[in-house]
């Protein structure tokens, strides 16, 4: 393996330290290999994954921020119960 530097664009460095983040990635390195191997598509795409999933586990446990109608509140509002 060989070391280099590159220029990138902010938004290529701000997706790696998303990555290193969110736990995709142990480190910029490897995060700026798994970009450089998927393509910048592919990394956004499991970056939103990871998030969608993180949310979806933290819902889980905490609940949902916000009161969703049940079946009886939807009733009671058709005059139905």
């Amino acid at each position: 393996m060989k070391t280099v530097t590159l220029k990138i664009k902010d938004e290529y460095y701000e997706l790696a330290e998303q990555m290193v983040e969110i736990g995709i990635a142990k480190s910029r390195n490897e995060a700026f290999n798994l970009i450089l191997s998927y393509g910048v598509s592919k990394a956004r795409e499991e970056l939103k994954k990871s998030k969608i999933k993180e949310l979806t586990e933290k819902w889980l446990k905490e609940g949902l921020p916000f009161n969703l109608p049940t079946s009886e509140d939807l009733l009671r509002e058709r005059g139905l119960c």
